[in-house]
């Protein structure tokens, strides 16, 4: 690719429920734009999912295609990144992002504006494609006496799922996983939606949570968290701020933890403090960059989250992939 975007043949992955369905309508809108700017109507294929996970097996299969975009929230992107890790490197479309969810953690990472007119759509004809770091998830689904749905059908045993922006356990993971509901039954998004959820999981769901954790090949130490982040991107929850500094190319993960255990009223307010980033000062709060780690986990019903999406596990490994996905960035004049 150059500097300026040459889309060449692109899959269009669209999740019709994102955004109360704003997303299915931006993705039409897309496609149309682009055949009509582009003047190439067989360049350009738009695919609505139907279920869960649908999203990443139809980018397993985007061979031949040079660029994937997807278009909704964090949920649509993360299954879209573990379609494409599937592919080999050298055949490996590029990523898009064209964000219309409630969070767009990735896409403000990114520094793509969501998309809301007809004249953002433009927007993706402005970047370039950079390679960027993927973080992988190695673990064994909590009941592996199940077959369990994954992300590429129907497995048994040990699992390996990849994430472009946050991997989290804890208080902060109950949140992210809650907001799902709440978003039903109330209609809220972005940060309110993710307060609302917070008040909600700090009243049901708050304690601490014991953790071996091992740290860039480290002896395990036994730790007591009240929630902990590994961040590729310097956000979650809808433009948190957990590690402000995170880079997504600087082949490293940044994490912080809420070392435990401490009153319910000083968790909520670090939450709060990290919508501003403003939460490294407590003397509770923890932070570093690594390359790898793993976590043990007491039992199966820890909270655990990448990019939004839960996972069910007792022992976790993540690693960093630098480079490995190139995904369309705005250049340096189109960033929000």
């Amino acid at each position: 690719m150059s500097d300026e975007t040459n889309l060449g043949r692109t899959l269009i992955i669209c999740n019709p429920a994102a955004q109360s369905g704003a997303a299915a309508e931006v993705g039409e809108q897309l496609k149309r734009f682009l055949e009509m700017y582009l003047h190439d109507g067989s360049a350009f294929n738009l695919v609505c999912t139907e279920r869960p996970h649908h999203a990443t097996q139809l980018a397993s299969r985007a061979m031949g295609y040079d660029t994937v975009l997807a278009v909704g929230g964090d949920g649509i992107v993360h299954e879209t990144a573990n379609g494409l890790m599937r592919i080999e490197a050298q055949a490996r479309p590029a990523l898009g992002v064209i964000p219309v969810g409630s969070g767009n953690d990735y896409a403000r990472t990114l520094g793509m504006r969501e998309i809301s007119r007809d004249r953002d759509l433009a927007a993706i004809l402005s970047c370039k494609a950079k390679p960027l770091d993927v973080g992988r998830i190695e673990y064994t689904p909590a009941d592996t006496d199940e077959v369990t749905q994954g992300p590429v059908g129907r497995t048994r045993g040990a699992r390996t799922e990849y994430f472009v922006q946050t991997l989290s356990f804890g208080m902060d993971a109950a949140i992210a996983l809650g907001t799902y509901r709440l978003r039903a039954s109330t209609g809220l998004t972005g940060t309110p939606l993710y307060l609302a959820s917070g008040f909600s999981a700090a009243g049901r769901r708050y304690r601490d949570y014991p953790v071996m954790a091992s740290i860039d090949g480290a002896p395990a130490e036994r730790m007591r968290t009240i929630a902990f982040a590994v961040q590729i991107g310097p956000t979650y929850g809808s433009g948190f701020r957990i590690c402000p500094d995170a880079d997504p190319a600087d082949g490293m993960l940044d994490i912080c933890y809420f070392a435990g255990p401490m009153p319910r009223a000083h968790a909520l307010a670090l939450l709060l403090a990290a919508k501003g980033g403003h939460h490294r000062s407590d003397k509770a709060v923890h932070t570093r960059r690594i390359r790898s780690a793993t976590f043990t986990f007491e039992d199966g019903g820890y909270p655990i989250q990448a990019d939004g999406e839960l996972i069910r596990a007792t022992r976790v490994s993540v690693g960093i992939l630098p480079g490995v996905l190139r995904v369309l960035v705005p250049t340096e004049g189109r960033k929000r």
